[in-house]
């Protein structure tokens, strides 16, 4: 039997730490190599060519220690899914697998509870302003009401270990606060904002909050052997150090998540 290899995750920061929280929730990545790479954050603002470096980058890195990839940013799987037709395939994989695939998921195993409701995409500033999510909700669902906005401030915070306080209005500022309090469900497009799940349900008790990245277990294959809980980190970019990283993510990954 061959040597299992490990889920290799890919972030442009910690956020993708949620979605591997998520997979050893279920069992699906005891074994993981998690990338958090800043040297090319922020990657909504890059060029279609930087983009695809980025996407071959993680593929190259991913392809040196696993055969499945999950790409645990959504501003890198809506860039990935439009410049890769969908049917393309890469050597060495067994399984690549994008948080656009984790959102048309959760909108499947969800779509009774969410049809004929009010629901807010919150992400960052190029994930809100895609038609993508809101096209795909509103293709899939009957009667849905869809908006979309960004928290690009309470992202850049998560991600940079920074305090966090939610009656700073720089975090949720007012048209942020009307926007969650007038939906009935909001969807969490940035993988950091799952990390402060908790604390966002005691703002706003009425509102629900789904994480996407909670339904990538659905799509990934799950081994057939038990393999001993394992994690290797690699960090580019000098925004945050390896150190911090690896301490969140000793507290974090072991956390109940909400």
């Amino acid at each position: 039997m061959n040597k299992p290899r490990p889920v290799f995750v890919a972030d442009t920061c910690i956020g993708g730490l949620s979605v591997l929280r998520a997979l050893r929730r279920s069992g699906h990545a005891n074994d993981a190599v998690f990338l958090a790479d800043y040297e090319v954050n922020p990657l909504g603002v890059k060029s279609d060519a930087a983009i695809e470096q980025v996407v071959n980058k993680w593929l190259g890195m991913a392809k040196r220690h696993s055969d499945k990839l999950v790409i645990a940013c959504n501003t890198l799987s809506i860039r990935y899914r439009q410049l890769f037709p969908s049917n393309k395939t890469y050597a060495g994989f067994k399984q690549i697998v994008s948080m656009v695939d984790c959102f048309r998921e959760m909108i499947r195993v969800e779509a009774e509870p969410l049809a004929h409701k009010k629901i807010l995409v919150l992400g960052t500033e190029f994930t809100s302003n895609q038609a993508l999510y809101p096209n795909m909700l509103a293709a899939a669902l009957p009667g849905v009401q869809v908006d979309s906005i960004a928290a690009t401030e309470l992202e850049r915070r998560i991600a940079r270990f920074l305090p966090l306080d939610y009656t700073d209005s720089s975090v949720l500022n007012h048209a942020l606060r009307q926007a969650i309090e007038k939906t009935d469900i909001v969807v969490l497009a940035c993988t950091c904002f799952p990390m402060v799940k908790t604390e966002l349900q005691a703002q706003f008790p009425r509102v629900r909050f789904l994480d996407p990245g909670a339904y990538c277990q659905g799509l990934l294959e799950k081994e057939n052997f038990k393999t001993p809980e394992r994690l290797s980190v690699r960090v580019k970019g000098n925004v945050v150090s390896r150190a911090q990283v690896i301490e969140f993510a000793n507290t974090f990954l072991v956390q109940d998540p909400l």
